[in-house]
């Protein structure tokens, strides 16, 4: 068996095994349910990199599994088993690019809720501007007191008065930061954005055609539309009407992605120009890498070789020409 259809049954065999524990999460969660319990799956704000791997991992019904699963092998397929780089088939690539875009997914969730509690605060920040205390009496007041006491109690009553204003903010806001949020979904979009980037720019795998971008540009759109991208976009309305997707999680994961995408043929470039390839990329020979400039080096010795050989030429062509040279009367 030729090394390349080797790598190419690795990178098979790390797809199935990621496969393989996904289903036997969902069939056994319930025998397990002090480890695989809903509860323990990953929340905004209330999880660690435990709760999130096996978020990733975890399907609640069947239906979501399996369309999940016929994805993952798609994609899968595409960007690591038939790719013609041995390093894309690693078995090591294959498995970091599922939790890294499972995990990216979810830090991108992060970011959104964070940018959600900003325009919250700035809501409240114009709230209190505008509920300030200009009275004389009031500046009397903080300036005999030496502090803003004025301020403690027009703040308090514009915080206030603002949270029944925007109730349904504030329950959409808490609402979104304490669902569980679970499957693989991340992961589908996170591989989806990678065959994006690596349709365009990396020679080791297939272009895409018309009906494949056609696809997954609707998809990305679809979950773009859906996503709470601002705070008013989490009005309570908005999320009981939801088909309950987390199509935030989708659209973060594809950028996610993207971006990993870029990293690994930007790595692949580089080390393929002798900056050290790496054991664990699955390239063979590898390991040990070479020195900066090796290069240019073995270029410069091949010039001086070739350089050398013509001088050589040269002069055994001038020694034969005057061997035959006629004789002078």
């Amino acid at each position: 068996m030729s090394r390349r259809r080797l790598s190419s049954e690795r990178a098979k065999t790390a797809l199935c095994l990621l496969i393989a524990i996904n289903i036997l999460i969902y069939a056994y969660r319930d025998n397990f349910r002090s480890h695989l319990h809903l509860r323990r799956t990953y929340r905004i704000h209330d999880g660690n990199f435990q709760s999130m791997l096996l978020s990733i991992f975890y399907h609640m019904e069947p239906t979501h599994l399996f369309v999940n699963m016929i994805a993952l092998h798609r994609y899968g397929s595409e960007l690591f088993v038939n790719s013609s780089s041995r390093k894309w088939q690693s078995v090591f690539v294959v498995i970091l690019s599922y939790v890294a875009c499972g995990i990216g997914a979810f830090l991108g969730i992060e970011l959104l809720s964070c940018f959600h509690e900003y325009q919250w605060e700035q809501k409240l920040s114009k709230a209190r501007y505008a509920s300030r205390c200009n009275h004389w009496l009031c500046d009397s007041l903080n300036g005999a007191l030496g502090e803003d006491v004025s301020g403690f109690f027009t703040n308090a009553w514009a915080d206030l008065t603002t949270s029944f204003q925007f109730a349904d903010l504030k329950m959409s806001m808490w609402y979104y930061q304490a669902i569980y949020r679970i499957g693989a979904s991340g992961v589908v979009y996170g591989w989806m954005g990678m065959r994006l980037v690596t349709s365009w720019l990396s020679s080791h795998h297939s272009r895409l055609d018309g009906l494949d971008y056609f696809f997954l540009i609707a998809t990305l759109a679809h979950d773009l539309k859906e996503s709470p991208l601002s705070l008013e976009d989490l009005r309570m309305s908005v999320l009981l009407e939801s088909d309950g997707v987390d199509h935030a999680a989708h659209l973060m994961g594809a950028i996610f992605g993207m971006f990993w995408a870029l990293a690994l043929i930007l790595w692949e470039k580089v080390t393929s120009f002798g900056f050290g390839g790496r054991r664990w990329w699955g390239s063979s020979g590898g390991g040990t890498g070479r020195r900066l400039g090796a290069r240019w080096e073995d270029e410069q010795l091949l010039h001086q070789q070739q350089q050398q050989r013509r001088d050589n030429s040269r002069l055994l062509n001038s020694q034969g020409g005057d061997q035959r040279r006629p004789l002078q009367h």
